[in-house]
């Protein structure tokens, strides 16, 4: 059986790189609803102007009622105008917001795995590392039931047993289920963080 420690070994360290920059590009969380957000409003924005340029160069203007009020009402304020600068202000606040929550990643839905050639990206689902990750733990013996959560940077384990008193099962449930993440080689191995409830007396 070839380990990823093998393929590692025998592919260049340039190759290996270069896969895992694909993998994280891949899976790389993205957040399209703000770059919907402003696409509606600036074609929204473009449509009105259009059809105002349009009616002005026929030679018969477009009098949109709230459009004309508001204009009126702007042409009657400069910019040491407290609404004004309040607007603006606004403006500015939301265009960053947008900024940010288009840069910075959203919620991971896919874990990336190692697979060190550019040209094959691997996934697991969150919900498929859950279930590899509670069948590790259930298969070790005095674990009556698990309950596993796939977070960012880690991977929680609670197990419940019948016994009243274990004192290694929480390290041999860790050990399983570490064994399974290795395996599966995510890109980023989270840390595994197992509790154990045992019975009551």
């Amino acid at each position: 059986m070839t380990t990823v420690e093998d393929a590692v070994g025998r592919t260049g360290t340039a190759d290996v790189r270069r896969a895992r920059r694909a993998a994280r590009r891949t899976f790389r969380p993205r957040r399209s609803w703000p770059a919907v957000l402003a696409a509606v409003l600036l074609l929204a924005a473009a449509v009105l102007a259009a059809v105002v340029a349009v009616s002005v160069a026929a030679g018969s203007p477009v009098r949109v009622p709230a459009v004309a009020e508001a204009a009126e009402r702007v042409a009657q304020l400069n910019w040491g105008h407290l609404a004004v600068q309040a607007v603006a202000g606004a403006a500015v606040l939301v265009g960053l917001v947008l900024l940010a929550l288009a840069l910075l990643p959203g919620r991971a839905r896919w874990t990336a795995l190692r697979t060190d050639d550019a040209d094959l990206v691997v996934g697991l689902s969150r919900p498929a590392l859950r279930r590899a990750v509670a069948a590790a733990a259930r298969g070790v013996a005095g674990v009556r039931g698990v309950h596993a959560s796939v977070r960012r940077r880690a991977v929680r384990v609670r197990v419940d047993t019948d016994l009243r008193e274990a004192p290694d099962l929480r390290d041999e449930v860790r050990a399983a289920v570490e064994d399974r993440v290795d395996e599966l080689a995510p890109l980023r191995r989270p840390k595994v963080r197992v509790r154990v409830r045992t019975a009551k007396a």
